[in-house]
């Protein structure tokens, strides 16, 4: 049975944070276009601010990518506790079936269970995303491994996604089901929240879970206890102890200063003394218990380098590293309107543009390029309009607002995206759509008009579809 458990509520100011440091967190991270989603700020066990950025809502699903591994890692610590496996299992004896009969490497049969949670496998990257592999736990099996498991850290998203099946098949249900019998349920985790699949059918344990900012919170916060919520002990907590704390050294490997700070089993280590689950893009639930705070973010940093980082620092310097300071015990008034009226930022340009009456709904034929496409055109109205193509794949229109976003559902993918365009200057129109579903990522589109001709340049943020949107093609008017 679900618990309907809701976390206790304070104004900043009781718990010696200024409600304008949030305004300028959330500022710094808008001003640098940093595309946020979802913010959630504990302190001392209570909210003190919360916002989504329209059209995300407190209820929205999300893809919280690699933050799965995390929930995995609880759910191996939890079969561990019931005496159902072992942290020092070779990994071979529960997947027999995986191996393809010849002899197997050293490395590979040596291989631990708690070395695939400290990501010291013995592969040096993901081994299911060669082109056409559908058996992804199979592909952990029979890709040749590259050094002796337990002695480096290599992010390695394949013994995760073996993990996660390896709880489903002990277990017979899906990884989440289980986590919501043991203990998802009791924290009041969201009942829709689910794991996508891998093509075989397992659950996609690497990144696939699909769920609210606040579910981050409710499992975060659960950690943050030691695994006890309520006076209850709900996971074992020798495991999150160590789980939580350094396992392997990350330094040299990781390419910001945060992931430089050691991983355990399947959480980082931050600076500031911090643990943290941490997705592809932004997504983040971090404890802080020095100062007894967690954060909780979702966002697209995608295609921005140094995005990531650039919300640990925006917190640790206009938040965390002010706490202790002299508080004002007066509210800001403006606090919730602000966080009332968060939304995805759109394309900032001008609406019109001296060029608009020829281009407008005029019809471009593309030379032969190998993304397929055949011909374009711009549809333009006063507050929005519609990419119009046709491509090998059929004949498309990408409507977009102007001054707002368009919600709509992306040609051919399906996927849901907030669209919006405008003219950067007098002969240049940008589209962005933001991919705000399953799907998380954005779409640039850029038309660059001169004379007769027009330049489309192309920039897609998302890891394995949308590859038409991508790169260089000019084409002209029809001559007449």
């Amino acid at each position: 049975m679900l618990n309907n458990f809701t976390f206790n509520r304070k104004k900043p100011e009781e718990t010696g944070i200024e409600s304008d440091w949030i305004i300028n967190f959330l500022n710094r991270l808008e001003n640098c276009h940093l595309p946020m989603h979802g913010f959630i700020l504990m302190k001392d066990d209570a909210i003190v601010a919360e916002t989504y950025y329209s059209p995300y809502q407190a209820d929205t699903l999300h893809r919280m990518f690699s933050i799965t591994k995390s929930f995995v890692s609880i759910a191996i610590g939890l079969l561990e506790e019931e005496g159902r496996l072992s942290l020092d299992d070779k990994i071979i004896t529960h997947f027999p079936e995986k191996l393809d009969g010849t002899e197997k490497s050293p490395y590979l049969s040596e291989m631990t269970i708690r070395d695939m949670l400290m990501m010291s496998s013995c592969h040096s990257m993901t081994t299911y995303k060669a082109p056409g592999c559908t058996d992804w736990v199979g592909s952990f099996f029979t890709t040749a491994p590259s050094h002796v498991p337990g002695t480096t850290f290599s992010y390695d998203t394949s013994a995760t996604h073996t993990l996660c099946a390896l709880v489903e098949k002990i277990t017979g249900k899906k990884m989440l089901d289980y986590l919501r019998e043991k203990f998802l349920n009791e924290i009041g985790f969201s009942k829709n929240a689910y794991v996508m699949e891998a093509p075989g059918g397992e659950s996609l344990g690497g990144s696939g879970l699909m769920a609210t900012p606040m579910d981050l919170l409710r499992f975060m916060y659960v950690i943050s206890k030691g695994g006890n919520f309520n006076g209850k002990q709900l996971l074992p907590a020798d495991y999150v102890k160590k789980a939580t704390s350094w396992q392997t050294d990350t330094y040299a490997k990781s390419a910001t200063w945060e992931e430089m700070q050691g991983y355990g089993y399947q959480f980082w280590m931050t600076t500031h003394n911090g643990v943290s689950c941490y997705g592809m893009g932004g997504q983040y639930a971090c404890y802080y218990p020095d100062k007894n705070i967690i954060l909780i973010t979702t966002a697209d940093t995608q295609g921005r380098q140094g995005g990531t980082q650039l919300i640990y620092d925006a917190f640790y310097q206009e938040i965390y590293d002010k706490i202790g300071q002299p508080c004002s015990c007066e509210s800001s008034c403006g606090l919730d309107k602000y966080l009332s009226t968060r939304t995805l930022f759109c394309v900032e340009g001008k609406s019109a543009s001296p060029i608009k009456e020829k281009i407008n709904d005029t019809r471009y034929f593309m030379d032969n390029n190998p993304n397929g496409f055949k011909w374009i055109s711009l549809s333009l109205k006063k507050y929005g309009g519609t990419f119009d193509y046709e491509t090998d794949k059929g004949v498309f229109s990408l409507p977009f607002g102007i001054g707002s976003n368009e919600i709509v559902q992306f040609p051919f993918y399906h996927y849901k995206a907030a669209v919006s365009g405008a003219f950067r200057r007098d002969d240049t129109f940008l589209i962005k759509a933001h991919l705000v579903d399953e799907c998380v990522g954005n779409v640039f589109i850029q038309l660059v008009f001169k004379d007769n001709d027009v330049t489309l340049m192309m920039r897609k943020f998302e890891e394995t579809m949308f590859n038409e949107f991508d790169g260089f093609i000019s084409g002209h008017l029809p001559k007449n």
